[in-house]
């Protein structure tokens, strides 16, 4: 319990989003703009008379209210132009200001509260919360009262710790930076390993591995008194490893490891190290990996198991390129292992009494959410539906598409291909979008008379199963940051036989002004994207310039659609598209920005099936048509 409590403070664990308040009540009437203007700074203007001011000024106490300043100064400056059609929004519009109305009342009440209390452990937990829910603002602001305004108390490395974890979880490197440097100048407490794990995490997410792992490096070595690195710090490199596809790095890593006698891999160092190799289809090295792992112990003498996620993996890559043996034990153990990760599940769900889905901020619980369970059983259930497709694709009686999925899988290289398309850094091939875009529909043929883009194509569940369905009509483009779910989206679309998929890998902006030319597109989704609504940081994908850029490559008359279950963030794209009503307007009935439902046959979707773990969670579909 104790270890437990500690690993909690020090802001290992990440939260769950809070469960939205469903009840229902009438539209909301007035402008648009200034209602979310207001609604940043959690203030209802709507609200008039002696008792409800008396009663904001009690909530928001006598400093007044404490605002996320760096993400809105006021309503000007939005800047909007006046849009009749978004004068009355529906019922779920108002349950997102509502909601997050809520929970900027509740951060302003803690932190009054943490203000009267003056327990450093207690300013430490609502820093590491507010953390959790990428509320950097309140974050900060709470670290500055612990530093400026609490006579008595000073940060200490549990403070530092969970600022820069909140800095890293939204993406904001510099000020990570800024914040281990204030706390190598400042604080008695020096770096520990857990504050240098997530300065890790922070550097590998960013693409930079290489300076992670001389971080790493001087852990393990003991240069410039830094920390000795444990599991964590050595998982946390692999894990992205995985995603930018980096064998190198990823022995590098191992290699490192063996060097502290006093730190053993883990199943997950091994998972990731096996799915490394994957994304590269060297399913040789990925099998001797995961056999390996069968050898393994942990420090109580018990031998590791094979991760569910990482058997599926080697049984898709083996299936892929013609390892049919290979992928069938795989298969096999796959089941297995998933039925039991879903009995764990089934039974940390079945011993979690809490009523609640999240730790709130402050909460002195130290017991795991029920949301966590839900995770893990999500995970085992997708692992599940995955072998089942790749079954399906081995007991296909005609070989020809197995046969041609082998051939283009020997025919994969780092590097540009018909197949797939990568734009990050040195792998970019320098040609111009009009060529890139004549290139690609040349080698589809002529039949192709749209062309679709979906940006965080994600797993490609989605959009796969699009392309099937539009095989002879339509030409997608796949556009994903992560260059091992962009392998994993192309293997799919190897499996079911489409060839109207191509994908881009890189930053949004950045894909589309090189590949795409102007007035090319019929339509583009964006599903679910990430981040949701990061307060307190400027990092968003759909933002002002995401949409005058998806001006340009739409044709006049074609469609913008955007999904989200997350409601902070449906209301900041409906911001933001409020901003340039010049450029698009929304579809639906009487003007409302979105509908509170997916239409039936929309498909399916991994993220919207992992994070709702089930729950019949609004989705907000909004819908606009390019002007």
């Amino acid at each position: 319990m104790m270890a437990a409590k500690r690993k909690n403070e020090e802001g290992y664990e990440d939260s769950e989003r809070p469960k939205e308040n469903k009840k229902k009540t009438s539209a909301v009437g007035g402008d648009f703009a200034r209602f979310i203007a207001e609604q940043q700074h959690g203030e209802d203007k709507r609200e008039e008379g002696p008792k409800e001011e008396r009663r904001r000024k009690e909530e928001e106490g006598e400093e007044g209210e404490i605002t996320n300043a760096k993400v809105i100064q006021s309503s000007d400056d939005l800047q909007p132009t006046p849009y009749s059609q978004l004068a009355r929004l529906d019922e779920g519009m108002n349950r997102c200001f509502r909601a997050n109305r809520k929970r900027s009342r509740d951060a302003q009440t803690l932190l009054k509260r943490a203000r009267k209390l003056k327990e450093v452990k207690f300013f430490n937990r609502l820093i590491r919360d507010f953390g959790n829910e990428k509320q950097l603002g309140f974050a900060e602001e709470a670290f500055r009262i612990l530093e400026k305004e609490s006579d008595g108390i000073e940060p200490n490395a549990y403070s530092y710790t969970n600022l820069l974890n909140a800095c890293v979880r939204v993406g904001e490197l510099t000020r990570a930076r800024e914040v281990f440097d204030k706390m190598e100048r400042r604080c008695e407490d020096k770096p520990n390993e857990v504050t240098c794990t997530v300065l890790v995490k922070g550097l590998c997410e960013e693409g930079l591995i290489d300076e992670a792992l001389e971080l790493v490096k001087d852990m393990v070595r003991g240069n410039m008194n830094r920390p000795r690195a444990n599991v964590r710090t050595f998982s946390t490199v692999l894990r992205n490893c995985v995603r930018y596809r980096d064998v190198g790095s990823a022995e590098a890593t191992f290699s490192l490891m063996r060097e502290c006698f006093d730190v053993l891999p883990d199943a997950a160092c091994y998972e990731y190290l096996s799915k490394t190799y994957a994304s590269r289809l060297d399913v040789e090295k990925a099998e001797k990996t995961l056999d390996e792992l069968e050898l393994q112990q942990d420090e109580n003498g018990k031998f590791l198991n094979i991760p569910a996620s990482a058997l599926a993996s080697l049984a898709g890559v083996a299936a892929t390129v013609g390892k049919i043996d290979l992928a069938k034990r795989a298969i096999k153990k796959c089941r297995e292992r998933a039925e039991e990760e879903q009995r764990n599940a089934e039974q940390l769900n079945n011993g979690n009494k809490r009523d609640r889905n999240i730790q709130k901020p402050g909460d002195e619980s130290t017991t795991p959410s029920k949301s966590v369970s839900n995770f893990f059983k999500a995970r085992a259930t997708d692992a599940l539906r995955e072998i089942s497709e790749i079954e399906a694709f081995l007991s296909k009686d005609n070989d020809m598409i197995r046969i041609e999925a082998k051939e283009r899988a020997e025919a994969f290289s780092i590097d540009e291909t018909d197949d797939i398309v990568f734009v990050h850094k040195q792998k970019e091939t320098v040609e111009t979008a009009e060529n890139f875009w004549a290139r690609t529909f040349k080698r589809k043929g002529k039949g192709l008379i749209k062309a679709k883009l979906e940006v965080c194509s994600g797993h490609g569940d989605w959009i796969t199963s699009r392309c099937a369905k539009e095989q002879d009509s339509t030409q997608w483009f796949g556009l994903e940051m992560r260059e091992n779910r962009v392998v994993l989206t192309w293997i799919k679309s190897l499996r079911l036989g489409v060839r109207n998929l191509t994908m881009l890998c890189g930053m949004a902006h950045e894909c589309m002004q090189k590949k795409i030319p102007n007035e090319a597109l019929d339509e583009i989704y964006v599903n679910f994207p990430d981040p949701p609504d990061w307060n307190g940081s400027a990092n968003c994908l759909v933002d002002a310039a995401f949409l005058v850029e998806s001006h340009r490559t739409l044709k006049v008359g074609a469609m913008l659609i955007l999904v989200t279950d997350d409601p902070g963030y449906a209301m900041r794209m409906c911001r933001e598209l409020s901003i340039v009503p010049h450029l698009f307007k929304p579809t639906a009935i009487d003007g409302k920005p979105f509908e509170n439902t997916l239409p039936a046959d929309y498909g399916f979707s991994y993220f919207n099936a992992l994070w709702t773990n089930g729950n019949l969670n609004d989705r907000y579909f909004i819908k606009y048509r390019k002007l």
